[in-house]
């Protein structure tokens, strides 16, 4: 993921409290009322030249899809966008921060999550569209952009990854050959082939696991500990993915459990984990207790 610059965070801020602000800007002190109404025409008159007739967003803003693609994905509460953006000033046309498309570096987040500006402008434009957002200014100042002063936000691509893509992708790059994929989504990865009978519902295995994110960072597991966890196969008390998994293992056997967030924390998340995150079990059947 491309790291945020202070800038970004900076004009981030900006762009929340400009969407925060600009519907009462009329109901304020009366520099702030001529300014709106400036601002306004500003707006206007950019996209008058463009020959765009722009869409009016609430809190003042507005914005055009420069390049449409009808069969392209709306994003969903959960998905992860990859975006290509210019901040720049609408009067002067000064870039204040942009992504860089020629070392494909985009702000990569997770939709419904943060960044409630740019959320805005996806719940209208589909994947692989291009738009202009236009925003009023504020009375705060930044580097490049005066009191004021109404910003561009410019979205020169965009791509849409639900859990299902992020899944496939991983298992495509590491190159994993699914045993089972359930109807759930649940996929089970046999490594190490186990011995003996699937164990009977209520009996108490032994596991060894690591439980980690798909981009590989390790959120818990017990591999290098002495312990062991005990789960009770037909039981209730880990998460389902985990679960269904390990009840399709034999004594000894090795897999690799992935599966969506449905089976996992769901959409609250729990921890480190976020909502909406997709995960991966490595597992090992240690023991099952007579």
């Amino acid at each position: 993921m491309m790291m945020v610059n202070r800038m970004f965070v900076r004009i981030s801020a900006f762009l929340a409290l400009t969407l925060g602000l600009g519907a009462c800007l009329s109901n304020v002190e009366l520099v702030d009322e001529i300014r709106a109404k400036e601002n306004q025409a500003q707006i206007a008159s950019y996209f008058s030249k463009l020959g765009q007739s722009p869409v009016a967003m609430e809190n003042g803003a507005y914005y055009v899809v420069t390049n449409t693609n009808s069969a392209g994905e709306l994003a969903t509460k959960g998905d992860t966008l990859s975006v290509h953006y210019e901040f720049a000033n609408l009067l002067t046309g000064q870039v204040l921060d942009s992504t860089d498309r020629k070392l494909n570096t985009p702000y990569i987040y997770r939709y419904g999550f943060t960044n409630p500006v740019f959320s805005r402008l996806m719940a209208f434009i589909r994947e692989g569209e291009q738009a202009i957002m236009a925003l009023p200014g504020t009375a705060q100042e930044f580097p490049g952009l005066p009191a004021y002063t109404p910003m561009k936000v410019t979205i020169k691509s965009y791509k849409v990854r639900s859990q299902e893509d992020n899944i496939k992708e991983f298992i495509a790059q590491k190159g994993y050959n699914v045993t089972e994929t359930t109807t759930e989504g649940l996929r089970f990865i046999q490594l190490v082939k186990g011995t003996g009978d699937l164990p009977a519902s209520g009996k108490i295995v032994k596991i060894k696991y690591t439980g980690r994110f798909l981009n590989g960072y390790a959120f818990d597991g017990n591999m290098l500990k002495t312990d062991s966890l005990s789960v009770t196969i037909g039981g209730t008390q880990t998460v389902q993915g985990f679960q269904k998994g390990i009840e399709k293992m034999r004594l000894g056997e090795k897999a690799i459990l992935v599966f969506p967030s449905t089976l996992g924390y769901g959409q609250a998340g729990s921890g480190s984990i976020p909502g909406f995150t997709p995960l991966m079990f490595e597992v090992y059947l240690a023991k099952i207790n007579e």
